[in-house]
């Protein structure tokens, strides 16, 4: 089953809905943050790496069923962006050393806007 396509007044609505969703997501993750720990990178690949895999993992039961190289395909896109996302996430420590509250609200603000964006332009492909 083919997507319906969009036209462009629905794709640029979408695409406002999802850049106000995520930025607010990211204004919560900035306003809320509280360093307790270093930031630590592994944790990101190790989350990401999770998330690669439960979404492969269901893609196995998609019907029809993907071929196993676009299954890898996915699984390795997948991970790319999630361990960019989650690694930026940790960036956040970075930023509230550099700026306090108002550069870590400010920082996840702008990265939950932009991954808004980049979801919609995506979804509407």
């Amino acid at each position: 089953m083919s997507k319906p396509k969009v036209n462009g007044k629905a794709k640029y609505n979408r695409v406002q809905q999802y850049m106000l969703a995520g930025a607010g997501l990211g204004l919560y993750f900035g306003l809320f943050f509280r360093p307790v720990r270093e930031p630590n990178f592994a944790v990101a690949v190790a989350l990401a790496l999770l998330a690669a895999t439960v979404i492969t993992i269901l893609g196995l039961f998609k019907k029809p069923r993907l071929p196993l190289i676009e299954l890898g395909k996915t699984a390795v896109s997948t991970f790319i962006k999630f361990a960019l996302f989650m690694a930026l996430m940790e960036g956040r420590h970075y930023a509230y050393d550099l700026g306090g509250k108002w550069l870590v609200t400010l920082f996840a603000t702008l990265l939950g806007g932009f991954t808004g964006w980049w979801l919609a332009h995506r979804e509407t492909r």
